[in-house]
C-alpha cells in the first residue's frame, strides 16, 4: 500500500479540473453517480468540458444543464422511469451539445485501448451503422472474405475521472461494496481519478477484506470523505436512490427559471457538501438508508 494521504476536501479535488477537459463519470444510470463532485464542479463554473460517461443519468445531464460541457461521449444518459434526460436531450437536439454515439462494445474497447497506451483496439461490427455517424470513434478494419468483420475503436483516455465509491481509506485504497460498473476501467484509462467515498475507513478494514478493494491507491490521485456523496443516486448496499429528489429534478428541468432555481438551491447556495445535506435533511437521507427492513 502507498503510505502518501491522498484525503483532500472537494474544492482541492476539483481545481484540477481545467475548462475543455475531457472528463470521465461512473456509476450506472441511478448508481454511484459522483454528484458531490459533481456538484463541486458547477460552483467552480468550469466550462467545455467533454464528458464521457457510463451509463449515467442526472451526473452528466447536470453538467450539460450548468453549461459546463460542450460535447459527450456516451452510449446513453437516460432517466430510465422518469423519461428521457431533459437537458441532454434539448441540448442534442437544439445541436448546441456535441453527442458522439457509442454502444457497449466501442467504449469498453476505447477504454481498453487508453489503459493500454494504444491508438485503438479492435471490436467486433455489430452491423450497426456508427461508423457512418461517429467516425471519429468507429472505423472499419480490412477482411477476407469469410472473416468476421472488425471495427477500430479509438481510445478514449480522460484527462480527469469522477467516481463514487463506498468507503476507502486514507491512502486512496478504494472498495466497493457491490459492482464497481465501469469505474475500474475509467480509473485505469484516465489521467487523473478522483474517488469521493461515503466513508474513510482503516487501513487494517481495507485489509481484512481486501477482495473488496477495486482500486488499490496507485491507481487513485485524490479521495475525498462525502457522506451520501451520490445522493439523489443510489450508493449500492448503504443507501438506496432518492425518487422523489429525482422527480424534483426533472420538474425543475421543465424551464430555464425553474433549473436555475434548482441549480441555486442545491449546488451554488450549498457551498459545501455539508451545506447540501442540511438541505435534504437528517430524515430525509435516514429514510434512504439500506437497513434488513428496506433492503430490496
Amino acid at each position: 500500500m502507498s503510505n502518501k494521504n491522498k484525503l483532500i476536501s472537494l474544492d482541492e479535488a476539483v481545481a484540477v479540473v481545467k475548462d475543455g477537459d475531457r472528463v470521465g463519470l461512473g456509476g450506472w444510470i441511478f448508481n454511484a453517480q459522483p454528484m458531490a463532485l459533481v456538484r463541486a464542479l458547477i460552483r467552480k463554473g468550469v466550462r467545455d468540458l467533454d464528458l464521457v460517461p457510463a451509463p449515467g443519468s442526472i451526473a452528466p445531464d447536470m453538467l450539460i444543464g450548468a453549461g459546463c460541457a460542450r460535447s459527450t461521449a456516451c452510449v446513453f444518459i437516460s432517466f430510465e422511469q422518469f423519461g428521457l434526460a431533459p437537458h441532454f436531450r434539448r441540448q442534442a437536439e437544439a445541436g448546441t451539445l456535441k453527442v458522439y454515439e457509442l454502444d457497449g462494445p466501442g467504449i469498453a474497447g476505447g477504454l481498453r485501448a487508453g489503459i493500454c497506451d494504444m491508438p485503438w483496439t479492435a471490436i467486433p461490427d455489430l452491423g450497426t451503422d456508427l461508423p457512418r455517424h461517429t467516425p471519429e470513434h468507429y472505423w472499419p478494419l480490412p477482411s477476407k472474405p469469410g472473416e468476421r468483420r472488425m471495427l477500430a475503436a479509438a481510445a478514449i483516455k480522460p484527462d480527469v475521472c469522477l467516481l463514487h465509491a463506498q468507503q476507502a481509506d486514507e491512502y486512496g485504497n478504494v472498495q466497493y461494496l457491490a459492482t464497481p460498473f465501469f469505474d475500474a476501467m475509467l480509473a485505469q484509462a484516465s489521467r487523473h481519478v478522483i474517488v469521493s467515498v461515503d466513508r474513510i475507513v482503516s487501513s487494517d478494514t481495507i485489509r481484512r477484506s481486501n477482495h473488496l478493494t477495486k482500486l488499490p491507491s496507485v491507481m487513485v490521485d485524490a479521495v475525498v470523505e462525502a457522506p451520501y456523496g451520490a445522493h439523489p443516486t443510489s450508493s449500492p448496499s448503504l443507501y438506496r436512490a432518492d425518487e422523489r429528489h429525482l422527480k424534483e429534478y426533472v420538474k425543475a428541468s421543465v424551464s430555464d427559471e425553474a433549473f436555475a432555481a434548482y441549480l441555486k438551491r442545491y449546488a451554488r447556495d450549498a457551498g459545501t457538501h455539508g451545506d447540501y445535506l442540511d438541505t435534504l435533511g437528517a430524515s430525509r437521507l435516514a429514510g434512504l438508508a439500506v437497513s434488513e427492513s428496506n433492503l430490496a
